[in-house]
């Protein structure tokens, strides 16, 4: 352990700190620094000198597998070639086409890729060679940022590919890739024997893949806490494990013996994520252990899981589900066993079953709160979110998981292979159904979870470990820890109340949401709240999650209105995930004309109106909707060639305050515009298509002469937006400019 954890801090040090040329200097200062510590303090000289070789080694390996793997990848990115690649997993679908992860054969190159081709690779299966006309692009840049989201996988390189062949020289059936098979075929039993989302949540929770998951369900479960039901790691190999024991009749030595393999093939039956390969060799340590008249060490399990992780890929420290897992365990072993016993000894019942009823509750709620006292930062960091709600989760849900899962586990395939025994996965199927549930009536509850959309919430969490670092330091009784909670608590209900407080006498409230390369503006007036437009392109969190999150911020809990410009995947492709959080009294859309090249986009649309009973209008005429205190004025589709010219613009009035939307339209849609409504003088425009310089012509500024524009962009977009002759303009016209990838979310405020 004291060699491991400096490796693993080197490692982390050299991914997101140190620049490559410093590597050599940074290992060398770490030996210098540390070998004088040792010699100067000598009551620690061992450990610090153990832990600066695991520094200067970890800085080391990361430095040599970059020079081995990494650079001969990247020496690649920007090529073209006709080169051969094998499947390593069963191709998915993607945005165009379908992809697959492989390693490329022609070039010898260590690392793993990604390939991109058609719908053709959905056919395929692990072991096929397809030969491709390829372009090479690093894999650590994705959206035009650096991105460690590939390279944590061992991915260093991403393929695109066009007029492929299949070879007629296949690896499939391999019995390199029998664990991929089986993952398959358990994942089509149970589509076949559950249905919608209870089929999709036990797929999830048996393999990790949720890609079945409807927004609903994923909303749900992200903000009742109980996503990691769903994240295969240490509670499904436990499950598992567990199940092998009961089925072996609990015989420790034949459960060691043949525990071990069935985990490493589950282990590459759902993918190889660090998250899983950490759980898997720690459980394999824990297990073997007593073969080897070795003592169960937790801790030295756990270092000795990161030590294999990072010796495979020392990018995997840079993976999201490899940093949550090892904090929940680090949780786990350090915070636990303290809670549980303060609870045990806080409450001691007299009959039997209430003990062992405490003990139950005792132990779920000491694990639920070690596990979320390491990941809450790491939740607030990545996703913005900390699910206040989960201890409440894990008691209403962790009982039924191990039934669930190795009921599922177990019937499933039995039920598929024998259909005499379909009824006996009635159990795994009301469980399922009973796990959804409850996450949806979590999620509803009020103050469920803690969405960080600002400064304050914020400083609110750095408060919370500052009390708890100090009642930790000065040994504090769990009187003094119960204060700090309640202390915690009253911050919280403040810096909820301040946003809210701060803007209740504005006549108009806007907000420009930063969702990334897309579009949300919301309006709020009177109690009435509207929003224009929710997409983005390449979002990880969701253009709908982060404008629900700023609703939340601001104390509105429901949308009269959602309306849409025009019908594009980052102008509307938030919907889904924004309903799955929101109730929406109506839909305000554009009809489609002479342009039909959306009309997916607007079915899919229409069904989600279905779905959630949210009733529709077409605005084919000059509409003024009341807004509050305010009046949205929508004008009409003008016409012209393409979705961006069919999309409707939207003037927000209140008193002398104007502001005017006009969605992607192009220069020539915004004259036909000025030239047919007789346009106000306005304070603030939200700039075209995102800062194009094709948009936000010079006739249209001259019209409405903006005192303001707000671009709404994503950082490092591939598009150049905003371009440099849109703002030009807009400075010639004397206009400020905001941008959300600079600034985040815009607020504006009218008294």
């Amino acid at each position: 352990m004291l060699f491991v954890l400096p490796f693993g801090a080197g490692a982390l040090l050299c991914l997101y700190l140190l620049p490559a040329a410093a590597l050599p200097w940074a290992a060398l200062a770490g030996l210098v620094l540390g070998w004088g510590l040792s010699a100067a303090l000598k009551t620690v000289r061992r450990p610090l000198r153990i832990g600066t070789a695991g520094l200067v080694c970890g800085i080391l390996w990361f430095a040599l597998y970059s020079f081995l793997v990494l650079a001969p990848a990247e020496r690649l990115a920007g090529a073209g070639e006709r080169v051969t690649v094998e499947l390593l997993d069963y191709a998915e679908s993607a945005s165009y086409g379908a992809r697959a992860v492989v390693r490329v054969l022609d070039r010898g190159l260590p690392g793993r890729a990604v390939y991109y081709g058609d719908n053709g690779l959905l056919d395929l299966e692990p072991g096929d060679r397809v030969t491709a006309d390829v372009k090479y692009y690093s894999a650590r840049t994705l959206s035009g940022g650096e991105s460690v989201y590939y390279t944590g996988q061992g991915i260093f390189l991403r393929l695109y590919g066009k007029n492929a062949d299949v070879e007629d020289e296949s690896g499939a059936g391999s019995p390199r890739y029998l664990p991929q098979r089986l993952s398959l075929r358990l994942r089509q039993a149970v589509e076949e024997i559950y249905g919608g989302q209870r089929a999709a949540f036990l797929t999830a929770m048996l393999t990790g893949d949720r890609e079945k998951l409807d927004e609903q369900s994923l909303s749900d479960l992200k903000e009742s806490g109980l996503m990691h039901v769903t994240a295969v790691s240490g509670l499904h190999c436990g499950f598992l494990a567990a199940l092998l024991g009961l089925l072996l009749f609990r015989r420790q030595r034949l459960t060691a013996l043949l525990g071990y393999p069935v985990l490493l093939l589950y282990m590459l039956a759902v993918g190889c994520t660090p998250s899983v390969v950490r759980s898997c060799v720690m459980m394999g340590f824990l297990l073997l252990a007593p073969l080897a008249g070795r003592e169960n060490d937790p801790p030295t399990a756990l270092s000795g899981a990161l030590l294999v992780i990072l010796l495979s890929n020392p990018y995997a420290i840079g993976s999201v589900s490899l940093q949550l897992s090892f904090a929940a365990v680090a949780g786990l072993l350090l915070v636990t066993p303290r809670v549980q016993r303060a609870l045990r000894s806080a409450l001691r019942p007299s009959s039997k079953a209430g003990r062992k009823l405490w003990s139950f509750l005792a132990g779920v709620l000491s694990a639920s709160l070690g596990a979320m006292i390491f990941t809450a930062p790491l939740s607030a960091v990545y996703f913005q979110t900390l699910a206040l709600v989960s201890p409440l989760s894990n008691l209403a849900v962790l009982w039924a998981a191990p039934v669930l899962f190795g009921g599922a586990l177990l019937l499933t395939p039995l039920a598929a292979a024998v259909p005499a025994l379909l009824p006996l996965t009635a159990l795994p199927d009301a469980l399922a159904g009973y796990v959804l549930r409850a996450a949806g009536a979590l999620a509803k509850l009020p103050g469920h979870a803690v969405h960080f959309t600002g400064p304050v919430l914020i400083a609110w969490l750095v408060l919370c470990y500052g009390m708890l670092a100090l009642c930790a330091a000065t040994r504090s009784r769990p009187r003094t820890y119960g204060l700090a909670l309640a202390l915690a608590a009253v911050c919280l209900i403040g810096a909820r109340s301040l946003p809210v407080m701060m803007i209740q006498d504005d006549a108009l409230t806007i907000v420009a949401v930063d969702v990334g390369q897309g579009a949300a503006t919301l309006l709020h007036s009177g109690g009435v709240t509207a929003l224009v437009d929710c997409g983005c392109l390449n979002s990880s969190s969701g253009p709908g999650n982060a404008v629900a999150n700023v609703m939340e911020h601001y104390g509105w809990d429901r949308l009269d209105m959602v309306a849409l410009t025009h019908y594009h995947q980052d102008h509307a492709g938030g919907l889904e995930g924004l309903f799955a959080r929101v109730e929406v009294g109506e839909l305000l859309l554009p009809q489609l004309g002479d342009s039909e090249d959306q009309s997916a986009l607007q079915a899919e649309v229409l069904a989600l109106a279905e779905r959630y009973g949210t009733p529709v209008t077409f605005a084919e005429t000059l509409l003024e909707e009341g807004l509050g205190r305010a009046i949205m004025t929508v004008y009409p589709p003008l016409g012209g060639s393409g979705t961006n010219e069919e999309g409707l613009t939207f003037l927000c009035t209140a008193g002398d305050f104007d502001m005017l939307i006009t969605g992607d339209m192009a220069a020539s849609t915004e004259k036909l515009l000025i030239e047919k409504y007789p346009l106000p003088d306005i304070e603030v425009l939200t700039v075209g298509h995102h800062g194009s310089k094709n948009s936000t012509c010079a006739e249209l500024l001259e019209a409405v002469t903006p005192e303001a524009g707000v671009i709404s962009v994503g950082e490092n977009n591939r598009y150049g937006h905003p371009t440099a002759e849109a703002l030009e303009r807009l400075t010639a016209a004397g206009a400020d400019i905001y941008r959300t990838d600079r600034q985040g979310n815009i607020l504006i405020r009218v008294h």
